[in-house]
């Protein structure tokens, strides 16, 4: 089997399994090992799966030693040690996740003269687009570095993958070869995340999964559900956390149809999203950035659930509106309120039929499945053009 080294500045699982997913379902038809400057991995399912080389360990910066904010400082002391490791591995093609924190993998791919596969997610495409002036005088040499490093990963990858239309297109703002930059959706786990029955004569239940920020349009979502509490009964069930966790409390302590759950596991999110009538996720522009995709609007639609998004950035992408659920102008509050009115008002055979296309348009168009099938194909060309 071909050998792939998957690489990303630091890897921490849980919480975030995106960059090991596609591995995971790859494992019987690939070699991977993933290498990476900072690890803390706690799931025993990945780490029996896939061999982790922490570029800290046998440092003063290894896991159990520091905590993880000082250990993710130090990674530019560990690009090297890191670079080596890959390079020592001799893999086929090397897999970065992110542009920046790139360096080990562009070094090593270039000193091998082996393909260098770049998955863009989302900031890391805006780095180069950032000015220096938004950064203060000791910020700016950090930037600066940033910026350099970002273009040199999009100048030395053989292709770069983005995570939807909308990202590719900052990609290509930012520098990146138009010609080599290609949509990669990110599929979810249709098996993990499965329909269950809505309990008969309930209160529809709306949900919200993310950090409660003013980017996941959390005050737009509280505003909505006020607004309509005055004459539709739901629930909306706040899960995350975040800087807004302060007023979402405040909004659950004065309206009681809201419950905020905080932050939970793969677990909890599924249990939140099972047999809901809704999902929301009003996400919106923020310092000029907005959602690279929105893979938990994906996760609702693979449990049976519409979902309902704001128009921005590549939200709209992960869904078929007017089919598996509804797109809403950005920052239109009323139109928020009337697209979960439409869906949570539905008669049940009708909501019942767009539960069935939600889940089949996940299935079809952006399972894991789907995604990683589409991913190998990247790896073989990649490997043949070599």
């Amino acid at each position: 089997m071909s050998r792939i080294a998957l690489t990303k500045g630091s890897l921490r699982i849980p919480p975030t399994y995106f960059a090991v997913q596609h591995a995971l379902e790859l494992k019987g038809e690939f070699d991977f090992r993933f290498f990476t400057m900072a690890a803390q991995v706690t799931d025993a399912a990945v780490t029996d799966a896939i061999r982790v080389v922490d570029a800290s360990s046998g440092t003063p910066f290894a896991h159990g030693r520091r905590p993880w904010r000082q250990r993710e400082r130090a990674l530019p002391l560990l690009n090297g040690r890191m670079q080596r490791q890959i390079r020592a591995w001799d893999p086929a093609l090397i897999h970065q996740h992110f542009a920046n924190w790139s360096q080990p993998a562009v070094a090593a791919a270039r000193k091998a003269a082996v393909p260098l596969l770049l998955t863009v997610h989302g900031a890391d495409a805006f780095v180069p687009l950032t000015p220096l002036s938004d950064r203060n005088a000791l910020g700016r040499p950090t930037l600066r570095w940033h910026h350099r490093t970002v273009r040199r990963a999009f100048d030395a990858s053989s292709r770069i993958l983005a995570v939807s239309e909308y990202i590719a297109g900052v990609a290509v703002t930012a520098g990146a070869d138009p010609h080599r930059v290609m949509v990669h959706y990110q599929g979810v786990d249709t098996d993990l995340y499965s329909p269950t029955p809505r309990p008969g004569g309930s209160v529809p239940r709306v949900v919200f999964v993310g950090a409660l920020s003013r980017a996941k349009g959390l005050r737009d979502l509280l505003e909505a559900s006020v607004l309509l509490a005055r004459d539709v009964t739901h629930e909306l069930v706040i899960v995350g956390d975040g800087p807004l966790r302060g007023e979402a409390d405040a909004a659950a302590r004065e309206h009681a149809h809201i419950d905020v759950q905080g932050a939970l596991d793969r677990t909890g999110v599924r249990a939140a999203l099972a047999g809901a009538t809704a999902f929301v996720l009003p996400t919106q522009e923020n310092a000029g950035r907005r959602e690279a995709a929105g893979l938990v609007s994906l996760e609702a639609q693979a449990s049976g659930v519409p979902a309902i998004v704001y128009d921005s950035g590549g939200a709209s992408e992960m869904l078929v509106d007017g089919s598996s659920g509804l797109v809403v102008p950005e920052g239109d509050v009323p139109g928020l309120a009337d697209a979960i009115r439409s869906i949570i008002q539905l008669p049940d055979a009708d909501w019942q039929a767009m539960s069935t296309r939600a889940r089949a348009f996940v299935v079809e168009s952006r399972s894991l499945r789907t995604s990683a099938g589409q991913l190998a194909t990247h790896y073989r060309e990649l490997i043949e053009e070599r």
